[in-house]
C-alpha cells in the first residue's frame, strides 16, 4: 500500500511540474490529431513507429518484489497541419498518452 502511495505521488509530482510546457494535442498534416487519453494503438495507426523511445520504471525498493510504474517517452519528427516540421514527444502511462509536448524545428 505504501508503494502505491509512493508511486501516485511521484507522478503527481512529474505531472506538476511538466504542466507549463504541457499541451494535450497535437495536430499532424493529415488533419489527424495526437491527444492525450488516446492509446497506444491508435498513435501507432497515426503516427507510426516513433524514431526514438525512452522508458522508465519507478518504483520504491521496500526489499520485496513489487512491481514499479513504467513511464514511456516516444520522440518523433512530424509535420503539423500547416506543413511545418515539429519535434514531439509522447509521454505513455499504462499504455495512454498522459502529455504531447512539441517544438517547432529550427526555431
Amino acid at each position: 500500500m505504501r508503494l502505491k502511495s509512493m508511486l501516485a505521488i511521484s507522478s503527481v509530482i512529474l505531472t506538476i511540474a511538466a504542466w507549463p510546457s504541457q499541451a494535450c494535442g497535437f495536430r499532424l498534416s493529415s488533419g489527424k490529431l495526437l491527444s492525450c487519453g488516446m492509446p497506444r494503438i491508435e498513435v501507432l495507426a497515426l503516427a507510426g513507429e516513433p524514431a526514438a523511445k525512452d522508458v522508465e520504471t519507478l518504483g520504491v525498493d521496500t526489499g520485496e518484489p513489487v512491481k514499479g510504474e513504467t513511464i514511456e517517452t516516444w520522440s518523433y519528427k512530424l509535420k503539423n497541419d500547416m506543413g511545418n516540421d515539429y519535434l514531439v514527444s509522447l509521454t505513455l502511462q499504462a499504455g495512454k498518452v498522459t502529455a504531447i509536448w512539441s517544438k517547432q524545428q529550427n526555431r
